[in-house]
């Protein structure tokens, strides 16, 4: 057998460093797509088996707040929640109604008690006669025999624009989601009545916003009326009409015969001299003078209008139930109050909130002339709400809490994001009624929320983007412009 020869072998050549190269980032491209391609695959079937997601948001608006939560984690009672639409529809609304939907699939995950559905009244006309008074995009919230309708905008803040119509500027979906909750599963609820017959202003807002709240509100005329003997609280915003004694002595006799029994009143600088009315507080220790508080700060004021400033909070005996202490409270267009005594027998009196110390006291019967060349005299602060106790005994007490400004129940302050109106006014009524289990929950915008700037912030940071920051890149191409000149 003839031996091959060795000449006829090629020669192994060796792998040079390129090679080596290619093949370890070949197989390392390899590794990763496999890598990507198995992660890929098990967060799809991940996120099809549980909800799993992420909210960068910064007020976390697509998830439930801790308090909503832990509410849920004790509900014992089933609850219904149908939209009376299809979910395509519903989210079709736009980005908030997206951050709605969201927010109400979270009750279904936090609670086995809670069911969530869909009906599209277009797609199955023959359920249309089962609910002939509901829209379409509301939602029906039912435990047992209870049931609440919200309508879509009842989860959203809306402000009317000049130029493009009604826009959504805040969610309050999950404060009007939980209350509803509560509201149908709650064994019990807070009376109140606001007070009619006498040019009151009446606050739709505030009926609104207590309404959502798990409060049962009605309204009274005490001069035609007997005053609601289970009624917690009464409401009496700004009248024009000085009552008669009658009126009084109902209000006196509400207050005085039974404790835990609440009196709001709301002054306002469109009132004319109360004689009678203004007795009636006196007795109760509060004093509500004929004039208007002004902010002589210009660093203090907010869009601009002396009347409209920030309120500081003096005394925190309301504030238990707030959820942010940190943001503003307003009462604009206010009328200063005065403590007419601390204590007089079984009554008593605390100042619960004040003006700046740059506030003075514009009086009512200046002209147009008078006020041009007015200057301030007196310097704040200035009560603007006072809390006056009558005490039963130990700790058994009725009340009246006076505050210097119905403006500050106004639509846009109460939904404002920027202002704690609604959050405090809630927190009072929680605490003068003794209610337990509140949950408050402030709205929450998905973009950017309303600064309320003061008008020396405006300035200050109209310099420094119109004027410093201008002048600083000016400054920075002359320097770069003369070193490459002199390279």
């Amino acid at each position: 057998m003839k031996k091959r020869s060795s000449k006829n072998k090629m020669p192994r050549q060796p792998v040079t460093r390129r090679q080596k190269y290619l093949m370890i980032s070949s197989t390392t491209t390899l590794l990763i797509v496999a890598a990507l391609v198995l992660v890929n695959i098990l967060t799809v079937y991940i996120t099809d088996r549980y909800p799993v997601t992420i909210d960068l948001t910064p007020q976390k608006a697509f998830q439930l707040t801790e308090q909503s939560q832990n509410y849920l984690a004790d509900l014992a009672k089933p609850v219904s929640i149908q939209v009376m639409t299809s979910e395509e529809d519903f989210v079709s609304g736009g980005e908030y109604y997206v951050q709605a939907n969201t927010v109400l699939k979270q009750y279904e995950k936090y609670s086995d008690n809670i069911t969530l559905e869909y009906i599209d009244l277009l797609a199955t006309p023959s359920l249309a006669s089962q609910y002939e008074d509901v829209s379409i995009g509301d939602i029906i919230v039912t435990s047992g025999k209870r049931t609440q309708t919200l309508s879509a905008y009842d989860l959203f803040n809306i402000q009317s624009g000049s130029y493009y119509g009604n826009y959504i500027t805040s969610s309050k979906a999950e404060q009007a989601m939980t209350s509803a909750i509560m509201n149908v599963t709650s064994e019990t609820q807070v009376k109140a009545s606001v007070l009619t017959g006498h040019g009151e202003q009446y606050p739709d807002g505030f009926v609104q916003l207590l309404g959502q709240n798990n409060f049962e509100v009605t309204p009274v005329s005490p001069a035609t009326e007997a005053l609601p003997e289970d009624a917690d609280v009464l409401i009496w915003v700004a009248p024009v009409n000085d009552p008669d004694q009658e009126v009084l002595d109902k209000l006196d006799a509400y207050l005085s015969e039974k404790s835990g029994r609440t009196l709001l009143y709301f002054a306002d600088t469109t009132q004319p001299e109360l004689p009678r009315l203004e007795g009636f507080l006196n007795k109760w220790g509060i004093s509500v003078p004929l004039s208007s508080v002004i902010e002589t700060d210009n660093r203090k004021i907010i869009n601009v209008n002396p009347y409209f400033s920030t309120t500081q909070i003096e005394n925190p005996t309301l504030t238990d139930t707030m959820t942010d202490r940190s943001i503003p409270l307003t009462l604009p267009f206010a009328r200063p109050l005065e403590t007419v005594f601390e204590t007089n027998m079984e009554i008593s009196t605390e100042v619960l909130l004040e003006s700046s110390d740059t506030s003075a006291l514009v009086a009512y019967d200046l002209n147009e002339e008078e006020l041009e060349n007015w200057t301030a005299e007196e310097y704040g602060p200035f009560v603007l709400a006072i809390l006056s106790r009558k005490s039963f005994g130990e700790e058994q007490t009725s009340q009246i809490a006076a505050y210097g400004s119905s403006v500050s129940l106004s639509d846009s302050l109460l939904s404002s994001g920027s202002f704690s109106n609604a959050d405090y006014y809630l927190s009072a009524l929680n605490t003068l009624t003794h209610r337990e289990n509140v949950i408050s929950i402030q709205p929450k915008t998905l973009g950017g929320q309303e600064l309320g700037l003061n008008t020396a912030q405006v300035f200050t940071i109209g310099l420094i983007f119109m004027i410093a920051v201008p002048i600083a890149t000016l400054g920075c191409g002359l320097y770069l412009w003369f070193k490459r000149r002199n390279a």
